[in-house]
This record gives C-alpha cells, sequence and structure tokens, in this order.
C-alpha cells in the first residue's frame, strides 16, 4: 500500500533530534493519588522528565510551551493489540493513529519480525513511535482456531516452541485456547526454565487457580474467568475436554460462548483471599478488551455508525469489518465489564486493551473507547486512567520509567486541554504528545491524520 507523506510528516517520524525543552504553569494528574498538582513547571531533557517544580522559569534560551489551564498526565498504554502483518502499514498507518489519540505504549499479541524491526528502530531513535511489547507469534493446541498459529500437539513441541521463540527476540510467549492441558503445563514449566513471561488466553481445559500457579501473567479478553469467579469452572472445564476430544476444528466462537456465565453480576462473584494474594503478589493482569466484546456482539450498521476513526483507515479494512457476523452475545460487555469492576476493587490489575486489527477496533481510536468503555462498566475515573497508565508499569515491572509523571522518568506525556480526573471523555481533548521526549504538537497531529485521510 503506497503512501505519501509531506516533508514534515518525513521529519517527525525519522529525525527525533534531542529535546530539551519546559511545559510552564501545567497542571500535573498524579494517576497514583487521583489528585491534580497546579501550576507546574516540568522540565524535560532528552528522553526524560528531569525536572517538576512550581518555581518560575529563569531560563530564557530554553523552549518553553505555555501550558496554562492544560494538565499533564501519562501517555496512555494499549495493551492488547495485533499488527498489520506489514512494515509499512504498522510504521505509516498505525503509528500515527496510536500517537495521535495519546497511545505511547503498545502491547503485540501476536507479533512478528516486522515487528520486531520496528521496535528496534524505535528504540535506537530511527523512526518516532510508542514503545513495544511484542508477544510471539500466537502457540495453542493439536486443533488451532487460526491456521497460522504454532501448533503444539506435544509437551515436548510445546518446549521447543518456547526455546525457538525465546531466541528470537520475543517479549513474551502468547498463549491460546483449544491447547490441551498437559501441553499447556510443559510451556509454562519452560517459560520458567527459560525466564520469559507466558500471557495470553486461559486455556479452556485449564482452570484459573492452575494457571496462576503455573506462573501465567495475564488473562486476556477476561475469556474463561467468570465462569470461575462464578463457583461454575468444574462443569465448563467437563464440557471442554469433551468438546476437545470430539471437534474436529474449532471453526467457530461456540467454545468461546460455551465457557461463559451470561447474566452474571458482581454479587455473583467470588474471589478465594488465597489466589487474590497470589494475583496481587505476582501483578497478574485480566484485559477486559470491551471494545471487542461490542465490534464483535452489535450489528454492523450499529459499529459503523458508533466508530470513531474510520476515515483513516484503507478500503479494504472497512469492507472486511462490514462482511463480519456478531459471533458474541451482547451479554458479554455486562459481564466482562462487571468482572473487570469486581477484581479492581479487589486490587488486581485491570489493563486497558483493545484488541485492534478486529473488527471495529481501530489503533489509537480504539483505545480511547476502551476508557469510555471501563468507565461505563463502573470503573471511577481514576481507575480508568490507571488501567492504561499505572497498571501497565506495574504489569510490566517498569513503574521506575513509566506510569507516573515523576522526575527521573520517561518523557511519555500526554497534554490536555481538560481534567481527565473530572470526566473520562477529556482523554479525547489532546493538545500534545510527548513520546521518549518527543514533542508532538496538535498541528503536527492534524497533520498526521489529514495524510491519513488522504490516502
Amino acid at each position: 500500500m503506497k503512501r505519501f507523506f509531506l516533508l514534515g510528516l518525513i521529519t517527525l517520524f525519522y529525525l527525533p533530534g534531542k529535546a530539551q525543552y519546559y511545559l510552564e504553569h501545567v497542571n500535573v494528574i498524579d494517576v497514583e493519588h487521583g489528585k491534580v498538582i497546579a501550576d507546574q513547571s516540568v522540565y524535560i531533557q532528552g528522553h526524560r522528565i528531569k525536572s517538576i517544580s512550581p518555581a518560575p522559569i529563569f531560563d530564557t534560551s530554553a523552549i518553553i510551551y505555555d501550558c496554562t489551564g492544560k494538565y499533564v498526565m501519562p501517555g496512555l498504554w494499549d495493551m492488547h493489540i495485533h499488527d498489520a502483518g506489514d512494515d509499512s502499514s504498522n510504521r505509516h498507518e498505525y503509528v500515527p493513529l496510536f500517537l495521535a489519540n495519546g497511545v505511547t505504549g503498545i502491547r503485540d499479541m501476536w507479533g512478528s519480525d516486522e515487528m520486531l524491526k520496528l521496535k528496534a528502530d524505535i528504540e535506537a531513535g530511527r523512526f518516532t513511535g510508542p514503545r513495544m511489547i511484542i508477544g510471539s507469534p500466537i502457540i495453542d493446541g493439536e486443533k488451532p482456531f487460526f491456521k497460522t498459529a504454532l501448533s503444539a500437539k506435544t509437551p515436548v513441541q510445546g518446549r521447543h516452541f518456547v526455546d525457538s521463540l525465546k531466541d528470537a527476540g520475543y517479549d513474551f510467549i502468547k498463549i491460546y485456547t483449544v491447547i490441551r492441558e498437559p501441553v499447556y503445563l510443559a510451556i509454562a514449566d519452560e517459560c520458567k526454565r527459560k525466564g520469559i513471561p507466558m500471557e495470553g488466553h486461559l486455556p479452556m481445559e485449564v482452570g484459573l487457580e492452575e494457571a496462576v500457579a503455573a506462573g501465567q501473567r495475564s488473562f486476556e479478553h477476561n475469556f474463561n474467568v467468570n465462569r470461575y469467579l462464578t463457583g461454575k469452572e468444574a462443569e465448563y472445564r467437563k464440557w471442554s475436554r469433551h468438546y476437545l476430544d470430539t471437534v474436529h476444528l474449532p471453526l467457530k466462537a461456540e467454545f468461546m460462548v460455551q465457557n461463559e456465565p451470561l447474566g452474571v453480576s458482581e454479587k455473583d462473584f467470588s474471589l478465594p483471599p488465597v489466589l487474590l494474594h497470589e494475583m496481587i503478589k505476582n501483578r497478574v493482569a485480566v484485559v477486559p478488551t470491551l471494545t471487542l466484546a461490542q465490534g464483535r456482539s452489535l450489528s454492523t450498521d450499529t459499529m459503523l455508525k458508533r466508530t470513531r476513526g474510520l476515515e483513516y483507515l484503507s478500503l479494504g479494512f472497512i469492507n472486511y469489518w462490514k462482511r463480519q457476523q456478531p459471533v458474541l452475545p451482547t451479554d458479554l460487555v455486562q459481564t466482562f465489564g462487571a468482572a473487570a469492576r469486581f477484581l479492581t476493587n479487589k486490587g488486581v490489575l485491570i489493563l486497558a486493551g483493545t484488541d485492534v486489527n478486529n473488527p471495529f477496533c481501530v489503533p489509537g481510536f480504539g483505545l480511547q473507547q476502551e476508557l469510555i468503555n471501563l468507565h461505563n462498566a463502573g470503573l471511577t475515573n481514576l481507575q480508568v486512567l490507571q488501567t492504561a497508565t499505572l497498571n501497565p508499569a506495574k504489569f510490566l515491572y517498569k513503574e521506575k520509567d513509566l506510569g507516573t509523571v515523576t522526575a527521573g522518568k520517561l518523557a511519555d506525556l500526554l497534554i490536555l486541554d481538560d481534567n481527565p480526573l473530572a470526566a473520562i471523555s477529556n482523554t479525547q481533548k489532546i493538545n500534545a504528545v510527548i513520546v521518549n521526549g518527543k514533542y508532538i504538537s496538535k498541528k503536527e497531529i492534524k497533520q498526521m491524520l489529514d495524510e491519513q485521510r488522504k490516502r
């Protein structure tokens, strides 16, 4: 797919430069405690926040951005995306849309050589883009849901996949739904031996307590979690074993729907203190992806009307999405949202993620929608902000560098025209984005989006 960019955009993405400037009179959002620290001077030097102070600026030689009446908060993370499978599309379609929406970090849940190369270019300063965590290609079972997934038929084969993917440079091993229990446990053991995290779906044959004990660090989409929270896991696992023993190829979403209790709410949930303690201690996270659940349960006409950012995608993408029929019950948005609220209030890490590249999950715009969805599910504004800032930093064990606006941390920041603690939709009122110290102005953001629309 060909793209023609203005010289300014080429400069923006390929010439990072050395940042050194002040954000003057800015209100700092404390996403840890839910406070606003008014009228601060934030000094950015290189890739980091050098200092934060209420003192006036006397260095007249420095670049100063007047941020009177504006708010600065940590940049957002989308903790569940899928790349376009094309290096040019990743760089010149996905990256602008993420950055334009304040997404300065992404976690790719089905990585590729192209994304590893893009990550290397960003880290080396050869290209401006969000920080990246790249997961391995999916490891699934003998009858994989996706034909292109790695099929681990035996424990030995599962261990071999872990070894080769670790050597290839992936940040974690992505596990999927229909893998059998003995193979799963071998993969988990090999991940521990090799020192690489295992993240992904909770396999339908595996229990939540078993998975946490095995070391799985994330549970995506909330799949197979609610059956445990409602005390029905044993009967659902029994059905799952029979399904895997008898079904030739799991091409439909039947196995996903069958494992999800519907019509449930927080009053139906319980989480034993021992398991809760283990999840908190090991920073185990759940990624609800309510945006995905919406896109796969509501009608195409409804989603075409309500989804922001469609005008920046190719017609091929849109036409493909139009052909997809809803496959999930509409109740899943409510039940997954209820679980997110329940687990958040218990102290379990909830991460904002969208499943970008799935129907009506638009890069960047989808993350902004996920924040709205989490708020509608009952999370407070502060809790929602934490799902895309502080919680990802904790989950990644990177809170020394990311997650809050603090001196010494990396300068991945979002400057807003209004207070996101007052209304979560204010995260969409973007005045500027700072990624790895590079300041991207409102004018440059508009330029990026205008170029996307012209393709």
